[in-house]
């Protein structure tokens, strides 16, 4: 397995609105070039925070008509020339909830001088779901933008963890689409992922380090993650479960719950 030591990673910043206590995960904007979004773990409104490399606050909106259960992660894609957000309503801590809940929302429009310009989102698309074979908890999502296959991976109490995929379903909210397993992963504790816009990397973080996948042109999800990943070192976070890829697919970004709560790259 090879392993990557951090190349310039620095703190960039302390997010400055502290209402974002345990931010679960990140995404950075494919909108608004160098601007960031990410939510609160439970306990919190349907609401997500947007806020820059500086860690300014740029304020914040809720999912209109939506309750927030166990938000665990968020993605942002592109997807025929509109840009979207994807919110994961998908933990499972007691094992006990069988179908798991995403929400489609388009990325919200910006003042430059205000920040967030609108309250309330509406949801374009809610996507319910459940795994094939079990009850799973999940705190990591990520979505392909070249064919919007959603992959998910389990946050396993073992030395491993297993990656199912989702077809992007059509719109049909009475129905449970069916996530199918297409992994088991030498990974234990997945806590967020993410892939890079050209649907070539995908990178998984723990409480500890990362790990990469790259996938070779023309080459399907299951045939890349059966190949050992790059382990890269992650810096010190007091519980970080977030991640994501910036804009050029390379660069990664991380948040931390807990306060003060921090922005490495």
């Amino acid at each position: 397995r090879e392993t990557y030591e951090l190349a310039g990673a620095r703190q960039l910043a302390t997010l400055a609105d502290r209402s974002i206590d345990e931010s679960s995960g990140v995404a950075c904007s494919r909108r608004h070039a160098g601007l960031f979004w990410t939510h609160n773990d439970s306990g919190d409104d349907a609401r997500f925070y947007l806020f820059d490399s500086k860690g300014r606050d740029l304020g914040s909106c809720v999912l209109a008509d939506v309750l927030a259960y166990d938000w665990e992660d968020m993605v942002s894609f592109t997807w025929q020339g509109k840009h979207y957000l994807l919110l994961c309503d998908v933990g499972n801590n007691g094992l006990a909830a069988p179908v798991q809940i995403l929400h489609l929302v388009e990325d919200p429009p910006l003042d430059p001088d205000k920040g967030i310009a609108v309250g309330k989102v509406p949801v374009v698309q809610t996507i319910f779901f459940s795994y094939e074979d079990d009850h799973r908890n999940c705190e990591a999502v990520a979505v392909d933008p070249t064919d919007r296959t959603i992959l998910l991976a389990t946050k396993q109490f073992e030395l491993k963890c297993y990656v199912y995929a989702l077809p992007w379903p059509e719109k049909n909210p009475k129905k449970a689409f069916t996530a199918r397993r297409i992994a088991t992963l030498k990974i234990p504790l997945v806590t967020g992922m993410d892939v890079s816009p050209d649907g070539r990397r995908a990178v998984l973080v723990t409480y500890a380090g990362a790990y990469e996948f790259v996938r070779k042109e023309k080459e399907d999800w299951p045939t890349a993650f059966a190949r050992e990943p790059r382990e890269i070192e992650m810096p010190a976070r007091v519980q970080g479960e977030s991640i994501c890829y910036g804009s050029d697919g390379k660069t990664l970004y991380l948040t931390s719950e807990k306060l003060p709560a921090p922005l490495w790259e």
